[in-house]
């Protein structure tokens, strides 16, 4: 697996044995679609796996991305492809947390931590979209009109809102389907 765009295009991804990975078409149509919003951005990886979605955010010029996962080998797998890109000022912009994301969302609530982009990528049939979407909006870590990108399995039914995320926008990649949520603060 490679970045696929930006500064660091083309360098590899190291991935854990454990987990899905997105594919790199996948990747790509989600940051051709999302691309206007992610300089500058701050972005929030939940069930980063091997950080290949925050790093791609670095690679295109993310102020900002916090990365999380409770495994282990993901949390060594994210920091060393975020070593490999030999950028200090990347390793400056990346944060790395090893934890569940429910907790990790309410700490960064606590810490008036906000974000531009959340993707959220849980593991398949674990139906756990709905709790996280829930947790997103009850410790409002989105930011005025962010974006929240969930990749899931086709089948899975995500919710149309869930206050103040509206349902806005979904992409099909074979088995995969992308849900695109904003929110409706104002």
């Amino acid at each position: 697996m490679r970045i696929i765009g930006g500064k660091y295009k083309g360098r590899r991804i190291a991935m854990p044995q454990e987990i899905r990975p997105t594919k790199d078409n996948v990747r790509e149509a989600i940051f051709n679609v999302i691309s206007v919003h992610v300089k500058g951005a701050r972005v929030l990886d939940l069930f980063a796996g091997s950080g290949a979605f925050g790093i791609e955010a670095l690679s295109r010029e993310a102020s900002s991305v916090v990365l999380i996962d409770n495994s282990k080998s993901c949390i060594d797998t994210i920091s060393k492809n975020i070593d490999n890109l030999d950028d200090t000022e990347a390793q400056e912009r990346a944060r790395i947390l090893k934890r569940d994301v429910h907790v990790g969302i309410k700490a960064l609530s606590g810490a008036k931590e906000k974000f531009d982009i959340v993707f959220l990528d849980p593991p398949y049939y674990k139906n756990r979209i709905r709790k996280c979407l829930k947790n997103i909006s009850i410790y409002d870590i989105l930011a005025h009109s962010g974006l929240v990108i969930v990749e899931h399995f086709k089948k899975d039914v995500v919710p149309e809102e869930i206050e103040p995320l509206m349902l806005k926008r979904q992409l099909p990649y074979g088995d995969t389907l992308i849900s695109i949520y904003k929110s409706s603060k104002f």
